[in-house]
C-alpha cells in the first residue's frame, strides 16, 4: 500500500461511527501545500517557479487519479520536472506510487531527468537528498550558470586636457602671472594615458547545456593624435617628441618643440632652435637664445638676449636685467610680470604688471593695468597707446612716452630734422667762405681759387643733400598730421613725463590724475 493510501486508511480510522468519503485529490493538496510552503521557505529566490510548478504537479495528478482505480495494475512512483522560465532552474519531484506499485531509485530519477534534456549543472547530491525526504518533496535538480560579464578596454589619462600649444596673444586683456603657464611640456617616451585592454567575460549555460554568450567587451578608446605613439604590449600611449602636450577633437596631440629642463646659463652660450623652446627654469649668465617659434621660460630672465623670430615670449617670473645687457625681442607679443633694466621690442603688445628703467618698443599696446601697473623711469614707443595704472612714484623720475605712429616714424623724424638743421648749418658756413674769397675780387690768388672752385662744388652737393632731406622729411610730416588715435591712460601721474604723439611733444611736470593725454586740434590734450 502507498504512504498515500496509508494516510487515506489512517484518516478513515479515526473518524469511526462518522462515515467520511475520502478524497485523493483533497489529500494530494494538504501535501503539496506542506511541500510548497516548506520549499518556498527554502528556496525564496525561486518561488515563482515553485508556484508554477505546484500548480502543474496538481493539475497532473488530479488527472492521474481520474484514470487510476482500485482494479487497475500497479502504478510505479512517477518523477516530474520542472523548468524556470529563464531555463536557469529546474526542480523535480517524486510522485507516489498507486495500487501497490513500485518506488523509484535515484539511478532511475536521474535518467528520467536526462531524457528531460537537463543535462547541465545537475545536483546529485541534492537530488539524492531530496528523495530521501519522501514524496510530494519539491527541490531543485539542476542549477545553470549565468554569463559572466567582462571588463571594456579603458585608459587612464595621466595629464589634463588643455587645448593650448602655444601661447596665446592677448589683447588688452590681463595675464595672471599668478598662475602656472598654461602649457604642458613633456618629453619623447613619457607615458600620456595608461591602457587597459578588455577582459572578455565568461559565457554561461543553461541547464539544458544551452550555451549563453556572455556580453560583448568593448576595445580601449585610444585618445591617439599627433606625434604620439603606443607603447610595447599596447598598455600606454606614448609621447614620440619632446614638445607640448595639448588635446584636440578629444585626442592627445604634441606640438614639437625643444624643452630644456632647468636653467640656461653662460655653459649654454649661443643658442640657435628651430621651433618652440619652453625653458622650465631661469635663462641668465649672458646667454643668446634665438628660436623661430614661441618662447616659453617658467622662471627668470637675468643678463641674457632672447629673441623669437616668429613668436610670443612668455616670461612667467619676470625679467631683472642688467643695464645694457639684456634684450628681448619678439615678432609677436612679450608678457612678464616685472620688466626691468631691459631693452624690449615686440611686433606686437607688451603686457607686464611693472615696467622700470627700460626702453620698450611696441607695435601695439603697452598694457600695464594690472598688479602695481606701474612705469618708472622708462622709454616707451607704442604704435597703439600706453594703458597703467601709475606713471613714476613719489621720489620722482622722468619718463618719455612716444605713441600713436609706427615706431620709427618719429625716431626717423627726429633724426632728418637734426641732420637738416645740420646740413643747412654747413651751407651757411659754406657762404660764408665763399663771400669772404669773392669779395677779394682781382686780388684773389691761384689757391683762394682753386678753394674757391671746392667749396661752391660743396655747397652744391650739400644743398642737394638739403633738397633730399626736405623732401623726405616732407613725407614724415605728412604721416605725422594726420589725427592720431594714441594715447596715454594712466589713473596717476608723477612728474616728469615727457609725452610725443605725432610732431606735438608735451612735457608734464605737474602731478596730475586721470589722465587721457591724446591730442585735439593739434593740441595735447591730458584729460
Amino acid at each position: 500500500m502507498s504512504l498515500f493510501d496509508r494516510l487515506i486508511s489512517r484518516g478513515t480510522g479515526e473518524q469511526k461511527g462518522k462515515p467520511f468519503l475520502s478524497n485523493p485529490h483533497t489529500k494530494l493538496v494538504s501535501e503539496l501545500d506542506a511541500a510548497i510552503k516548506k520549499a518556498k521557505e527554502q528556496y525564496q529566490g525561486d518561488a515563482a517557479t515553485i508556484d508554477a510548478f505546484a500548480h502543474a504537479l496538481k493539475e497532473h495528478y488530479k488527472a492521474r487519479c481520474k484514470e487510476t482505480a482500485e482494479d487497475q495494475p500497479p502504478m510505479k512512483a512517477e518523477a516530474r520536472f520542472f523548468l524556470s522560465e529563464d531555463r536557469m532552474s529546474a526542480f523535480g519531484c517524486l510522485l507516489p506510487p498507486r495500487n501497490g506499485g513500485d518506488g523509484m531509485t535515484p539511478e532511475e530519477f536521474l535518467e528520467d531527468l536526462r531524457y528531460e534534456g537537463i543535462c547541465y549543472g545537475v545536483l546529485e547530491d541534492e537530488i539524492r537528498q531530496g528523495l530521501g525526504d519522501g514524496y510530494f518533496h519539491i527541490f531543485p535538480v539542476a542549477r545553470g550558470r549565468l554569463p559572466q560579464s567582462g571588463e571594456d578596454g579603458k585608459v587612464t589619462e595621466l595629464f589634463r586636457r588643455r587645448k593650448n600649444m602655444h601661447i596665446e596673444v592677448q589683447n588688452e586683456n590681463e595675464v595672471d602671472f599668478g598662475q602656472e603657464i598654461p602649457l604642458q611640456p613633456i618629453r619623447k617616451g613619457t607615458p600620456v594615458c595608461l591602457i587597459r585592454p578588455p577582459r572578455e567575460g565568461t559565457d554561461g549555460t543553461d541547464v539544458t547545456g544551452q550555451i549563453l554568450p556572455s556580453p560583448p567587451v568593448a576595445d580601449a578608446q585610444i585618445p591617439q593624435g599627433e606625434n604620439t605613439e603606443t607603447g610595447k604590449g599596447g598598455q600606454a600611449l606614448l609621447a614620440s617628441v619632446d614638445g607640448i602636450l595639448y588635446i584636440e577633437n578629444d585626442l592627445f596631440c604634441i606640438h614639437e618643440q625643444k624643452v630644456i629642463d632647468g636653467n640656461l646659463d653662460q655653459f649654454q652660450g649661443k643658442l640657435q632652435i628651430s621651433g618652440n623652446l619652453y625653458v622650465d627654469g631661469d635663462v641668465d649668465g649672458g646667454v643668446d637664445v634665438t628660436a623661430s617659434g614661441d618662447i616659453v621660460i617658467t622662471g627668470k630672465i637675468g643678463q641674457a638676449r632672447v629673441e623669437s623670430t616668429g613668436g610670443t615670449i612668455r616670461v612667467q617670473q619676470g625679467v631683472n636685467g642688467t643695464q645694457g645687457k639684456t634684450t628681448l625681442l619678439a615678432a609677436r607679443q612679450i608678457q612678464s610680470p616685472v620688466i626691468e633694466r631691459a631693452d624690449v621690442h615686440a611686433g606686437a603688445s607688451i603686457i607686464a604688471e611693472t615696467i622700470a628703467n627700460s626702453t620698450v618698443r611696441s607695435g601695439g599696446l603697452v598694457y600695464v593695468m594690472s598688479g602695481r601697473g606701474m612705469i618708472l623711469d622708462s622709454h616707451i614707443q607704442a604704435e597703439d597707446s600706453v594703458l597703467c595704472l601709475r606713471v613714476g612714484n613719489l621720489a620722482g623720475g622722468r619718463s618719455r612716452f612716444s605713441v600713436g605712429y609706427p615706431l620709427d616714424v618719429p625716431e626717423s623724424w627726429k633724426k632728418l630734422k637734426d641732420e637738416l638743421a645740420g646740413v643747412q648749418s654747413s651751407i651757411e658756413k659754406l657762404w660764408e667762405l665763399i663771400g669772404g674769397l669773392r669779395k677779394k675780387g682781382f686780388r684773389i690768388t691761384e689757391e683762394e681759387k682753386v678753394l674757391l672752385e671746392q667749396l661752391v662744388e660743396q655747397r652744391g652737393l650739400y644743398s642737394e643733400k638739403r633738397d633730399a632731406l626736405t623732401a623726405e622729411l616732407k613725407c614724415f610730416d605728412q604721416v605725422l598730421d594726420k589725427r592720431s588715435k594714441g594715447r596715454v591712460r594712466c589713473e596717476k601721474l608723477f612728474p616728469t613725463l615727457e609725452v610725443q604723439i605725432g610732431k606735438l611733444t608735451e612735457e608734464i611736470t605737474t602731478a596730475e590724475e586721470n589722465c587721457n593725454i591724446h591730442i585735439i586740434d593739434n593740441k595735447i590734450i591730458l584729460k
